[in-house]
């Protein structure tokens, strides 16, 4: 299902990743332009010193890194402790009433609209964030003193020029101008750098550091702890139990057919006849989850995600199911209709494969009809309906193929 076709669904585009991967060669690319400048007046005129202009360079550029380095560490939360809504948020009739109020000296009892809860009982390891406490000490203080000392600045800048100037070799005032320009180019640059990095890339090193030493756990409201990955464990097998129950529900039939659908649904996988199915999408790591309940049930899908490779992949093998969206780009254009468009041409080429539409409650509204018209078998928003649709058209293609073959 597209992007825009569904609801509650955030993925960034690949072309921010593009374009994240690239600043590291953007900023390589200015310092060397930088460093070439430097070069080029150690060979044309005013003929300075290289090496001498080259290590100042690199010597700020180096300081300037450092310091965004500083500035740009990441803050974690305290150990053991977790991100809560609002206390408005909380008490506006989605918290019981009789949960117990908060303890006394709380933020909550103070009235303070803090929105992290503190567990009572600490992680069993926590991370040590010193270097992270070290940068908040360390940014205080040089935000603190530079302001203090703001005015002395462009003093102390001349002298550090009128320090460095002799090592180029050069007379004064050319040698004070360039080492005024290293000073200024370098340590901004520098500074660039080490923000920007240690803010983007290195955010992302801490945060895959602390879920893979942390042991996380959240309390329930009867008091007890679990951990995060038994929780989730949990919560999928009672979704794997809802869903089954939904689906047979709506795979409610006659009688004459219904012991023997409803007995499918129960059936282990194992045991259940192998289908193929393909999924026509334009972005098929949304449906990640879904393929792979199909696939536990010993259904087989094959993506594709244009109507043209659906159309090739129909006339190679033999699918018992189309699955399509609605809202799709084709060769470089947004179609909001395109599954409509499928279903037209997948029914003329094969007028008997059953078609499902999967997309946003919207897009029923306004294509709804025409994709029924069309012939779409069936249309719906819901995860769970489409798997219990998918399993009883499946089960009635099984059931013509039996009957068509005893006559």
């Amino acid at each position: 299902m597209n992007l825009n076709d569904s609801t509650g669904k955030a993925s960034s585009p690949p072309s921010d990743v593009r374009k994240r991967d690239v600043l590291p060669y953007i900023l390589l690319f200015i310092l060397l332009a930088g460093l070439l400048a430097v070069l080029a007046g150690a060979l044309l005129p005013p003929y300075y010193h290289a090496v001498p202009a080259l290590l100042w360079s690199l010597g700020f550029c180096v300081s300037g890194m450092l310091l965004g380095f500083l500035f740009g560490i990441p803050r974690t939360l305290p150990s053991g402790t977790v991100n809560m809504a609002p206390h408005d948020e909380r008490s506006n009739g989605k918290d019981r009433a009789t949960d117990e109020p908060p303890a006394a000296g709380a933020d909550a009892a103070t009235g303070n609209a803090s929105n992290t809860l503190f567990l009572g009982t600490p992680t069993p390891m926590e991370i040590n964030s010193n270097l992270v406490e070290v940068s908040d000490w360390l940014t205080k203080i040089i935000v603190g003193v530079g302001l203090i000392e703001l005015k002395s600045l462009p003093g102390s800048a001349r002298n550090m020029a009128a320090f460095i100037a002799p090592s180029l070799d050069t007379d004064t005032p050319t040698a004070m101008a360039v080492v005024g320009g290293i000073m200024l180019f370098f340590s901004v640059h520098g500074f660039l750098i080490g923000y920007l990095l240690t803010r983007i890339y290195l955010s992302i090193m801490i945060k895959r550091a602390d879920s893979m030493v942390k042991n996380e756990s959240v309390r329930l409201q009867s008091g007890k702890e679990i951990e995060v990955a038994e929780l989730s464990r949990l919560q999928q097998k009672s979704l794997e139990d809802m869903q089954e129950a939904v689906t047979q529900l709506l795979l409610a039939h006659p009688p004459c057919e219904g012991a023997a659908v409803t007995a499918l649904a129960g059936m282990p996988a194992e045991k259940k006849p192998a289908s193929l199915v393909l999924w026509l999408d334009d972005h098929p790591r949304n449906n990640t989850l879904l393929v792979e309940q199909l696939e536990r049930e010993n259904i087989k899908v094959d993506q594709a995600v244009s109507t043209r490779q659906a159309l090739a992949m129909l006339q190679q093998k033999p699918y018992a199911l189309l699955i399509t969206d609605m809202a799709r780009v084709e060769n470089r254009r947004r179609i909001k209709d395109a599954g409509i468009r499928t279903v037209r041409e997948v029914q003329q080429a094969q007028p008997g494969l059953p078609i499902i539409v999967y997309c946003s409650k919207d897009t029923i509204a306004s294509y709804g009809t025409e994709a029924e018209a069309a012939g779409a078998r069936f249309i719906t928003t819901s995860g769970t309906s489409l798997l219990a649709s998918v399993n009883k058209l499946l089960h009635e293609e099984r059931g013509d193929g039996a009957q068509s073959s005893t006559q």
